[in-house]
């Protein structure tokens, strides 16, 4: 029903909630990592040849990056 009761309480559920842990909702969570991904990493998504996307991608083409380089035998299981 959405109402609030007393905690404790037999077929209830009860939720302690801390403001600055997001990822204990998973709609805040989405909406802030939107929100931050919007802010800080779209703009050189879009223009491209950008260092720091560079820097983070893990993958290309199928293909470690070379700064990824050293998960190979994990990855591939060599």
């Amino acid at each position: 029903s959405g109402a609030q009761t007393a905690p404790y309480q037999k077929n209830s559920v009860d939720v302690m909630a801390v403001g600055n842990l997001p990822n204990e909702l998973p709609r805040d969570a989405s909406r802030y990592f939107g929100e931050q991904l919007i802010k800080y990493v779209l703009k050189d998504l879009i223009d491209g040849n950008s260092r720091v996307i560079d820097r983070a991608t893990i993958v290309k083409n199928g293909v470690l990056t070379e700064a990824y380089d050293y998960m190979k035998e994990y990855a591939y299981g060599a």
